[in-house]
């Protein structure tokens, strides 16, 4: 079979001498995973290189990195579709996770989080004591599925900017674990569940990083959308929350009213005259105040509308 040699860079780390990049030569044929490089690399050139890699087919998560800068699995990676045109990639170790050595980390923070969403079902007492038994259909086994897939390789928090920036958000896995157990018709702990959840689900951004790099498609970023549409149910109150239920009313009241989303009453509605009058500022620097003041009409035929939203008269 045709074999090619390629040049892999992979940024090395140690407490002694820090990250340094080192250089390794070595031929990939088409079928060539990036484990199987990483592995020749340790027993034909440098024994000192440390990875982490077991199952060799995404299903165990051991094997999370960057490779030319993208959160990836090594064993999903074929080398050679990852090569630039100078036939070299670039491998480094996860970003947020602590560094322990070479391609490494520490991702404790990640099982931390985890844990934190109780990730397990708790039944009624009475299946638990074979008194009664308890069946998803099949519509509600279908809608929890994609999210229970996770193989906690730590990808999906490495890629969110969040998670980075804000030690609240309990980050993608974690939210996409909760509403699993959230939409199971079966757990007996939906209200405690929305109350480690609800928060934390808007601090997401909704960037979509997480859904990019997950390799088992469980779209975490969905689950933490799923998870607002419980926010009726969500008996607390806290800034955040209280600013959602702002914003929900006040779409739903200028679609009842206008037939659109007039983003300059909703930011008012939402955020209050304070921070109205801060990003007023903002505009006045920047130039783009007299937008404020553009003419917005409201939808012509809101019977359409009102029919759209059930409620046609």
């Amino acid at each position: 079979m045709e074999e090619k040699e390629i040049t892999v860079n992979i940024k090395k780390y140690n407490d002694k001498d820090g990250a340094f990049w080192k250089s390794y030569k070595l031929k990939a044929d088409k079928y060539t995973q990036m484990t199987e490089v990483l592995r020749r690399i340790k027993s034909e050139q440098d024994p000192s290189l440390a990875y982490r890699a077991s199952c060799h087919m995404a299903v165990c998560g051991s094997c999370s990195m960057k490779i030319n800068g993208i959160p990836s699995l090594a064993c999903r990676t074929i080398a050679l579709q990852a090569v630039d045109e100078k036939n070299e990639i670039n491998v480094e170790s996860m970003d947020y996770y602590p560094g322990v050595r070479d391609l490494i980390t520490d991702i404790d923070v990640f099982y931390d989080k985890m844990y934190k969403v109780m990730p397990r079902l708790i039944a009624d007492e009475s299946v638990l004591m074979g008194e009664n038994e308890q069946r998803m259909t099949p519509e509600n086994q279908t809608e929890v599925w994609k999210f229970q897939e996770c193989i906690y390789c730590g990808l999906c928090v490495s890629a969110c900017p969040s998670v980075k920036e804000d030690e609240q958000f309990l980050g993608p896995a974690a939210h996409a674990k909760g509403f699993r157990f959230v939409d199971d018709v079966r757990d007996t702990k939906r209200s405690e569940r929305l109350d480690l959840l609800m928060d934390s689900a808007y601090r997401c951004t909704s960037c979509y990083m997480c859904y990019e790099v997950c390799p088992q498609d469980v779209q975490p970023v969905i689950a933490i959308k799923k998870t607002k549409n419980y926010l009726d149910q969500y008996k607390g109150n806290t800034p955040i929350t209280i600013m959602a239920r702002k914003h929900d009313d006040t779409v739903e009241n200028l679609i009842e009213t206008t037939g659109k989303i007039k983003e300059s009453t909703l930011f008012l509605k939402t955020f209050g005259f304070g921070e109205a009058m801060r990003d007023a500022i903002d505009m006045l620097k920047s130039g783009k105040f007299k937008y404020a003041f553009e003419k917005d009409s409201n939808v012509k035929n809101m019977n359409e509308i009102k029919g759209m939203m059930g409620e046609k008269k």
